[in-house]
């Protein structure tokens, strides 16, 4: 009987049998063996024969079957060609082959259980023998499928969860710098702006020579996320002077500074409770040493050149520029060109001179960002290699 005339008895519905029996493929050159399968498995199973590997892959392109049973000894194509062909394609790697054949020796049942098969009948096959086998292998299989939709359902659950708790940790994050921005409230969305400046920052960063490497082993978006957090220390900073209408007296100044150093302590008393974080890693950096200069007159502790952290050499730029550009009590803004001449004439001795260049070369993203024009980016939005 042709694989076409059996074809034709087993309706196909887009490429699924129209029945709910498994379909096993029995393919073999012998047409007493194509019989006595078929009649050994057919009360249970669809058993579609078919004489050659030839006829076994144009089969497949209209069906895919439960299990194959497959002789290993055929003209043209042998067992082993065709399994080497089935196990290389995606769409058929996953269907369970057993061999059919007629001589068995060790080495021969080594090669095809290493070509993937996953059991071996000797013929002359018993009838029933041959039902056991199959029933187990489709067995294992229905286990194999159900372990892989499980595993398929953790992973996305996972991965649910852990965005949940990552929208979680972006809304704290938010929620702190609004309540530092709500007692201040002279300084608007600061925060958010000189995260904005760093994103611009940072993208000329990675296309430049002299920073690529070090930036490259960063968790950007971590460090992204950290720059909302590095004026954390102004929370404890007292109303009269964090609102003060003027000037600061010198005590006031000193009292003020603290501020780096309050950072420093909120954030390690968080790191005792969730170590090993690299967001929070970075937020001390930040909140720590953005007020350090190059020329080592700085605060909290006087570092000087690369003795200061990079990541807090580019916040000390990103955040003189936006309190430039924004009106205080004791003073009225600066123009875009007016901070930008500023932060250039800082350039070597409050700010690093190679970093200063780059902000300053940047001056028409920056200017697009401190008039609102990118307002609504997101963490990820404009950060190139992400």
């Amino acid at each position: 009987m042709s694989n076409e005339l059996i074809l034709e008895q087993v309706p196909i519905e887009g490429g699924i049998m129209s029945n709910q029996k498994p379909c096993v493929f029995l393919v073999d050159d012998n047409i007493v063996n194509l019989n006595t399968g078929k009649i050994a498995l057919r009360e249970k199973y669809t058993v579609i024969t078919m004489p050659s590997g030839d006829k076994l892959f144009a089969s497949l392109n209209k069906l895919k079957p439960d299990l194959i049973l497959l002789d290993i000894d055929m003209p043209g194509m042998s067992g082993y060609d065709v399994i080497k062909q089935l196990k290389c394609n995606p769409d058929t790697a996953d269907i369970p082959v057993i061999f059919l054949t007629g001589k068995l020796k060790a080495a021969d049942e080594l090669l095809g259980l290493s070509l993937g098969a996953v059991d071996y009948i000797t013929k002359p096959f018993s009838q029933s023998l041959l039902m056991k086998r199959v029933e187990i292998q489709l067995l294992l299989q229905e286990q194999k499928n159900e372990l892989r939709e499980y595993n398929d359902n953790l992973v996305h659950m996972v991965d649910e969860r852990t965005e949940e708790v990552a929208s979680l940790q972006d809304a704290v994050i938010i929620w702190v710098a609004e309540i530092i921005e709500f007692r201040d409230s002279e300084t608007g969305q600061h925060v958010e702006r000189v995260q904005k400046y760093l994103k611009v920052l940072i993208n000329a960063m990675i296309e430049n020579e002299a920073y690529r490497n070090e930036v490259s082993s960063w968790d950007i978006e971590a460090f992204l996320k950290s720059a909302l957090l590095h004026d954390v220390g102004k929370i404890k900073i007292r109303d009269n002077i964090l609102l003060k209408n003027g000037s600061l007296t010198e005590e006031e100044f000193t009292k003020m500074k603290m501020h780096s150093s309050y950072g420093k302590s909120l954030i390690e008393s968080l790191e005792e409770k969730v170590p090993n974080q690299t967001f929070l890693k970075y937020a001390k950096i930040l909140a720590y040493r953005h007020h350090e200069k190059w020329d080592g007159t700085g605060y909290p502790d006087r570092l000087r050149g690369e003795e200061i952290p990079l990541q807090a050499r580019m916040m000390a730029i990103a955040d003189v520029y936006d309190a430039l550009i924004s009106e205080r009590p004791y003073k009225e803004a600066y123009s875009h060109e007016e901070a930008l001449r500023i932060i250039a004439e800082g350039r070597g001795t409050q700010f690093d001179p190679h970093l200063t260049d780059l902000f300053v070369s940047l001056s028409d993203e920056i200017k697009a960002v401190s008039e609102g024009l990118r307002n609504g980016w997101s963490v990820h939005e404009g950060i190139k290699g992400n």
